[in-house]
């Protein structure tokens, strides 16, 4: 765990602006102001998305430069914490919805399960959580390439997450293919659920 948020840390270090790419997430069906969390925040780019759409943000990530970063970035826009995303310093029933974008590709089962035990404590009855993964057929997704700079990665149909989330009520589920400009293809598990 302290060799990979050193890789991470290190990532963050030489990229402090937000990826690039599509920082487009769902509408939970959330109303103005709900008090959302970003699980994984890295350097901002949902938490900054999700401010964008009126809801108060709460970002967390394992990283400090990560959060060193958003804190810089986004001063007055959200609040941010450096934490594990399986044991958070909140209360139970403390957020309306949570987003966890690319986070649960670099968790191994048993990690996965206990980031859901953990999200589940945090949302409100009736709270909404969006999971969005890499899959399979994306094209990172090639043998001998699930560690890179240090970071492990992991490939996951949107069933695969479903089973990890069953203390969930499983609202949609979706593989999303966007073919780039260079004729490869990124997948991506895209899953929504419900705290019941």
């Amino acid at each position: 765990m302290e060799e990979e948020r050193a890789a991470w840390d290190e990532l963050y270090r030489r990229q402090p602006r937000a990826w690039r790419g599509s920082s487009r997430v769902p509408d939970l069906g959330l109303s103005t102001g709900s008090s959302v969390l970003d699980v994984g925040c890295g350097n901002g780019k949902t938490s900054a998305a999700l401010a964008k759409m009126g809801f108060s943000v709460t970002g967390v990530d394992f990283s400090d430069v990560a959060v060193g970063s958003c804190r810089e970035r986004l001063e007055g826009e959200a609040e941010f914490f450096v934490c594990d995303c399986t044991r958070m310093p909140f209360s139970d029933s403390t957020f309306d919805g949570i987003y966890a974008v690319h986070v649960a590709e670099h968790l191994d089962d048993g990690q996965m399960a206990a980031l859901a035990s953990e999200c589940f404590r945090l949302l409100r009855p009736g709270g909404r959580m969006f999971v969005r993964s890499f899959s399979p057929g994306d094209m990172r997704d090639m043998p001998g390439n699930s560690v890179r700079n240090g970071i492990r990665y992991r490939y996951r149909a949107p069933e695969e997450i479903a089973a990890g989330f069953s203390v969930f009520e499983t609202l949609g589920l979706e593989t999303v293919d966007e073919r780039t400009r260079f004729g490869t293809v990124r997948s991506r598990s895209e899953c929504m659920f419900e705290k019941r």
